[in-house]
C-alpha cells in the first residue's frame, strides 16, 4: 500500500517496547519478531488511525507495537508440533525448531504477555484508546485467534461456509483488529467502526485464500478444497469491490485499503 508508514518505522515502535534482558527466551521472541514479516497489520492499525483522527498518536503507536507482539506469538504457537506442527516460518526455521519447544512457547507466552504490559503504557484515561485495547484483546482470546485454532484443530472444513468462517476466526481476527482499533483509538463513531469491522472480515477472506492458492500443497483446510484457483480468484475480485464500496461510504480517504486489496491479490509469497 502506498503510505509513509515503513516497515522500518514499525521496527523501531516495536523496538521501543521490548524488555532490555538478554536471557534465551527473550532472543526467541526477537527472532521471530523480526524474521522479515510484512507488517500490514500494524500498517493498517496506523494508517487507518491516521486517516480518522488526522495524526498518528502515541496510543496508536502503542496499540501497533502491541498488536504485532500478539500477530508473532500466534505465529510461534501456530508452528509447534502440537498445533500445526511446521518446521518452517518465513523461509527459515520455525521458533521451537530454532529454540527448542519448552522455549518456544515460553516465547509465545511471553509476547502476549508483553502486548498487555505495553498497552498499559498507554492514555488508559482516554475512552477510545480503552476500547481499542479491549478490542485488541478480544481478538486474541476465545472470540477471536483461540477461536480460530478451535476451529482449525477440532472441526472439519465441509463447505465454503465452514472455511469463511475459518478465514474470518483465524486470520481475519488481527486485521479486525488492526482496522477496528485504529479507527476507534482515531475517534471513529461506532457506526463507522463497524464498517471497518466489515472491510477487515472480507479482507481476512481474501488474505486467506490467497494464502491458500499459494500453499496449496501444504494446505490441509483450504477454499481450493471447494473451488478450482480461478474461482478463488473471482471471489477475491468480488470481495475487494464489496471492500471498495464500504470505504467509499466513510468519510476517509481510505486509498491504502483500497491498495491493500490490489496488492494483496497480485502478490506471490
Amino acid at each position: 500500500m502506498k503510505t509513509n508508514v515503513t516497515v522500518q518505522y514499525i521496527d523501531g515502535i516495536i523496538r521501543e517496547y521490548l524488555p532490555k534482558n538478554r536471557d534465551k527466551v527473550q532472543q526467541a521472541m526477537e527472532y521471530m519478531l523480526f524474521s522479515g514479516g510484512k507488517r500490514f497489520r500494524p500498517m493498517l492499525l496506523l494508517n487507518t488511525a491516521k486517516a480518522v483522527g488526522g495524526r498518528i498518536t502515541d496510543g496508536a503507536k502503542i496499540l501497533a507495537a502491541a498488536l504485532e507482539f500478539v500477530h508473532t506469538y500466534s505465529l510461534i504457537h501456530d508452528d509447534l508440533p502440537c498445533m500445526d506442527n511446521d518446521d518452517m516460518r518465513r523461509g527459515r526455521r520455525s521458533c521451537h525448531m530454532q529454540f527448542g519447544e519448552a522455549c518456544a512457547v515460553l516465547a509465545g507466552d511471553a509476547l502476549l504477555n508483553l502486548a498487555a504490559e505495553t498497552v498499559f503504557r498507554g492514555p488508559m484515561s482516554n475512552k477510545n484508546y480503552q476500547a481499542a485495547c479491549a478490542y485488541l484483546f478480544r481478538m486474541s482470546g476465545i472470540d477471536g485467534l483461540v477461536h480460530g485454532q478451535s476451529l482449525d484443530l477440532f472441526t472439519e472444513t465441509k463447505n465454503i461456509d465452514d472455511a469463511t468462517e475459518l478465514a474470518v476466526a483465524k486470520t481475519g481476527t488481527l486485521i479486525r483488529a488492526a482496522l477496528v482499533c485504529g479507527a476507534t483509538v482515531g475517534g471513529a463513531t461506532q457506526e463507522e467502526a463497524a464498517l471497518f469491522d466489515e472491510i477487515a472480515c472480507k479482507l481476512g477472506v481474501c488474505y486467506q485464500i490467497i494464502d491458500d492458492i499459494l500453499d496449496s500443497k501444504k494446505c490441509e483446510k483450504s477454499f481450493l478444497d471447494m473451488y478450482t484457483e480461478s474461482d478463488l480468484i473471482d471471489h477475491v475480485h468480488e470481495l475487494n469491490g464489496e471492500i471498495k464500496a464500504i470505504c467509499d461510504r466513510l468519510p476517509y480517504d481510505l486509498q491504502f485499503i483500497k491498495d491493500f486489496c490490489e496488492e494483496n491479490a497480485a502478490r506471490k509469497k
